[in-house]
């Protein structure tokens, strides 16, 4: 039961995250009309999380996870609650939008490692592979939902009434994870706080297995990830020439794809190769990103934002079971910290290099471009037979 209330949680957070996640860039590109301004947008977010993270990781390997957790749940509403105070006053500005979602991104920083470690302690080890498909799942869901409000409150509300819906889901989630029963206690630590952040490292770098989890993560991000979330709402504009409604539908579809993705990997996906399946699906994405790119049509652009969002549920699964799988407790914020520092560093780099070549030379081309490599890179990997290490298991802690 402990577990099912964390994942209703995290769902919760997760629907109200990717409702302000699409309001942002819609309001962004609404004001500025610039490429430039949304990848701006979206480094903007992410980027202090990258400094955050690894602090949150050594933190969970020492203090209760929970607790983290619910301290950044209340932070994230309060700077919801600023966009929304802002935006009915009328005194947001580019900005000042800015300045928001690097404080948001700060504290971003402090909820995603307890998220990927607590559930770890959660649940017996035996079955954690099955938690972590499904807490996956349950980041798909709220990913699917959120954008499917997003599209009808944009369309015919307005980003206010978005605002307001995720602060909301803040405070649902909040209640629900109070709600947590967590027996796990961390053990007693008397080393300085960084050297236990450099005895990580050091257990990163000894780990050839988790290194390709990390250059696997960072890839996906920076060339897939990036427009699969971040530059959507350019893809939208520039592409399809639709407003917050095509915005939302595309991130829908996208959601929807990730569902698919979840029933797959749950089901007969859960049993095939981590390397075989991860090289599939690498190649999947690319393959939506240049659907996207070679139709003037919306509707055909929701065949590979589907595509993409199948794509990468299952990268995000595989990648995350093989690494996990590895890893000894004592050591298990911390990795996942550095795993996401790999996430939250390739994903708005991404984002900002993809908005300005933009702008640059059109989106189209970018999305092509970075499509290209993408494939290039995987195929060179899977030509040196580098994915095998995603099959290895580790040893109990």
């Amino acid at each position: 039961m402990a577990f099912a209330r964390f994942l209703l949680a995290n769902t919760t957070s997760t629907v109200g995250q990717f409702l302000q996640g699409l309001a942002v860039p819609f309001l962004i590109n609404q004001m500025t009309d610039s490429n430039t301004w949304v990848g701006a947008a979206a480094f903007a977010s992410l980027i202090p999380a990258v400094v955050t993270t690894p602090i949150s990781g050594t933190l969970a390997d020492r203090i209760d996870r929970k607790r983290i957790l619910l301290v950044a749940y209340v932070l994230q509403g309060c700077i919801t609650g600023g966009l929304l105070v802002l935006h009915q006053a009328d005194l947001l500005t580019p900005w000042r939008i800015i300045g928001l979602l690097l404080a948001s991104g700060a504290v971003a920083g402090f909820q995603w490692a307890p998220i990927q470690s607590l559930s770890a302690v959660l649940v017996p080890r035996e079955v954690l592979p099955q938690a972590i498909r499904l807490l996956s799942i349950s980041f798909t869901v709220g990913r699917s939902v959120g954008p499917a409000a997003a599209a009808l409150i944009l369309a015919f509300a307005g980003p206010g009434l978005a605002f307001a819906g995720t602060a909301t889901c803040y405070m649902v989630g909040l209640l629900l994870l109070s709600s947590v029963r967590c027996h796990w206690e961390p053990d007693e630590v008397s080393e300085p706080f960084f050297a236990q952040f450099r005895a990580g490292i050091d257990y990163v770098r000894a780990n050839s297995s988790i290194r390709l989890a990390l250059r696997l993560s960072f890839l996906m991000a920076f060339l897939g990830a990036a427009f699969a979330y971040s530059l959507t709402a350019s893809v939208a504009d520039d592409l399809f020439g639709a407003g917050g409604g095509g915005l939302g539908a595309l991130a829908m579809m996208l959601g929807f794809g990730s569902v698919l993705g979840g029933i797959y990997i749950s089901g007969p996906g859960g049993q095939v190769r981590r390397s075989r399946l991860e090289a599939a699906v690498a190649l999947l994405f690319a393959f939506g990103m240049l659907i996207v790119t070679a139709t003037p049509w919306l509707y055909v652009g929701f065949i590979g934002y589907f595509v993409m969002g199948m794509a990468h549920m299952l990268h995000g699964v595989t990648v995350n079971t093989a690494l996990q799988l590895q890893l000894d407790e004592e050591y298990r914020g911390r990795v996942m910290s550095v795993w996401l520092v790999a996430l939250l560093g390739g994903l708005p780099l991404g984002s900002f290099a993809g908005g300005v070549l933009g702008d640059l030379l059109g989106i189209r081309w970018v999305m092509l471009g970075y499509a290209v490599l993408l494939a290039g890179m995987i195929g060179s990997m899977v030509r040196g037979a580098g994915l095998g290490l995603l099959d290895e298991v580790g040893s109990e802690a």
